[in-house]
């Protein structure tokens, strides 16, 4: 491995295609615990648990959200990435955040969690040749076009700017004499939702209040490239001013995603 790989000469794929990365982190922790005996001397340190890595990236959102990195969906299969040359297996998408703002670039926050082995020491940077292949996009969301729609929460002001997330837990099952999980699954998923205005129209009662809002990002041509539903309840207001400002106020919106369960 080269003494310092620059940021400008590595790629970031996931299921081979290309994602323009503004950063990436690639973590390991290991759950162990000491064992001390009666006498209280300590006899060694013992796994408690598989080696679980994490990956966070960012980047800009190029076209249509791929669908496994829609994190409230059912599918719980696990992808590839592959970073600075070196393939990253077992990857499970749990988490994705983005905020749009007038005039800026959108980009998309995802978390994973990995399991296996990777081999950092073989991180390289890509070839000349490499670099000089890789496709330019033809768009980029940007806050510029991009908005969102409600029938519900139309007695907002202006809408200066807003944040969605949607997560959940990936537990993980293993079998007996194994490290790898033979299921990674979905539970407990939530999208959330908060926006900043002028306004917020009257105050939330002791049940919150119904918000339903859906997403357009757009790039500054105009052209869609992706959507997101919101059905929740607003569940909090906050109105702040400072000195030499004016008043903003702020809304979060919580929504749980629950399945049908078929019963057989």
């Amino acid at each position: 491995m080269a003494n310092f790989i620059n940021y400008r000469n590595i790629n970031f794929s996931i299921d081979d295609k290309n994602y323009y990365a503004t950063r990436v982190s690639l973590s390991a922790k290991a759950s162990v615990e000491a064992v001390v005996l009666n006498d209280g001397s300590l006899l060694n340190y013992a796994p408690q648990g598989a080696v679980i890595g994490n990956l966070s990236t960012e980047f800009y959102l190029t076209g249509s959200l791929p669908s496994f990195l829609r994190i409230t969906g059912t599918d719980e299969s696990s992808i590839t990435g592959n970073f600075a040359g070196v393939a990253i297996t077992g990857l499970y998408p749990k988490s994705i955040n983005f905020s749009v703002e007038p005039f800026k670039p959108i980009v998309i926050n995802a978390e994973f969690d990995w399991y296996g082995n990777v081999n950092v020491h073989y991180f390289k940077e890509n070839s000349q040749q490499e670099i000089e292949s890789i496709q330019i996009p033809d768009y980029v969301a940007n806050g510029y076009k991009s908005y969102m729609t409600s029938a519900d929460i139309d007695t907002f002001g202006y809408i200066t700017n807003f944040n969605y997330s949607s997560s959940c837990d990936r537990p993980a099952f293993f079998n007996v004499n194994e490290i790898v999980p033979f299921r990674v699954g979905k539970l407990n998923k939530k999208i959330d939702f908060s926006l900043n205005s002028n306004y917020l129209g009257s105050l939330i009662s002791i049940a919150g209040r119904t918000a339903t809002t859906t997403i357009t990002l757009k790039d500054i041509y105009g052209t869609t490239l992706d959507t997101f539903d919101v059905s929740g309840v607003l569940t909090s207001q906050n109105y702040e001013i400072s000195q030499g400002q004016y008043l903003l106020a702020s809304a979060n919106i919580s929504q749980t995603v629950t399945e049908n369960k078929v019963l057989i």
